[in-house]
């Protein structure tokens, strides 16, 4: 391996995508990247490594080819299904990306980028979205939804868990990078990496209650997720699930999802705040 080469796997890109039912690997994938020093990503132009959690089943794959196709070259896209394997996929994905002479036959080879969704179509994978939600918005004369068409693809089971308190900070963590703030956002994240890797709750406190203070006391905070979802609390929930995490519980159930009279640009967080905690 090259001085270059080395230097440039230390800053490795990775798409971790959570297909349906496996939220649980999703954030063991997106931690044992950021344990190598790798860097997780949300946006397929800033991806070195397409890696799908869970089995790409029909009528997903093609939500899957189309980030696929918007990873730009060098890349490599691998499948984990275990979490006992990601150690060997990771290994694996580096090699595919120092290959120079399978990243130039790959390149020649590629296949052309599917259709995209039409519009109005959230889902059934984007950034920080419920993995499988699919949401068709039809705006009424004024631009906001007037009509909502909703399905959920089928999960595939997962035998592993999280307790609720973790799963409660990663779904705070998806609303703060929502709502733009992406600093506290990674803290609660390193909290989940922590969470995983065994760090006991009780040491894990006193980052929450930091992040949790600052978003309680946060008056630009509250207007911006305000303005973005007039239609819920969306501080609120994001406060009940800091505080579910410091007491080490189940946070509350979110509020009723209703999208009908909204902008399509709040989307995204109206969902993230009202679709029932898994992570």
């Amino acid at each position: 391996m090259g001085v270059m080469s080395s230097l440039a796997l230390l800053r490795v890109h990775v798409l971790v995508v959570e297909l349906p039912g496996r939220p649980v690997l999703r954030l063991r994938a997106e931690a044992a990247v950021r344990d190598r020093g790798w860097i997780v990503t949300r946006e397929p132009a800033d991806t070195d490594v397409l890696l799908v959690c869970g089995t790409p089943r029909a009528a997903i794959a093609d939500a899957v080819h189309a980030l696929w196709s918007d990873v730009p070259s060098p890349r490599a896209r691998r499948t984990v299904r275990a979490v006992a394997d990601l150690g060997e996929v990771l290994d694996s994905a580096a090699r595919v990306l120092e290959d120079r002479v399978l990243q130039r036959r790959a390149a020649a080879e590629a296949a052309p980028a599917p259709a995209g969704p039409p519009p109005g179509r959230f889902g059934p994978l984007l950034p920080d979205w419920p993995a499988g939600l699919v949401l068709d918005c039809a705006p009424g004369a004024d631009g906001r939804i007037a009509a909502v068409g909703a399905r959920r693809l089928a999960a595939e089971p997962e035998d592993d868990a999280l307790p609720a308190a973790v799963l409660a900070v990663a779904d705070a963590a998806r609303l703060l990078r929502l709502a733009g703030w992406a600093a506290p956002a990674l803290r609660l994240d390193r909290v989940v990496d922590l969470s995983v890797a065994g760090v006991a709750p009780e040491r894990l406190r006193p980052r929450l209650r930091s992040v949790a203070g600052r978003a309680r006391g946060s008056g630009t905070l509250r207007t911006v997720l305000r303005d973005a979802a007039p239609s819920v609390d969306v501080h609120a929930r994001l406060l009940s699930l800091l505080d579910a995490a410091i007491d080490d519980d189940a946070p509350p159930p979110p509020a009723s999802r209703v999208l009908i009279g909204t902008a399509p640009d709040a989307v995204p967080l109206l969902v993230a705040a009202t679709e029932p905690g898994r992570g």
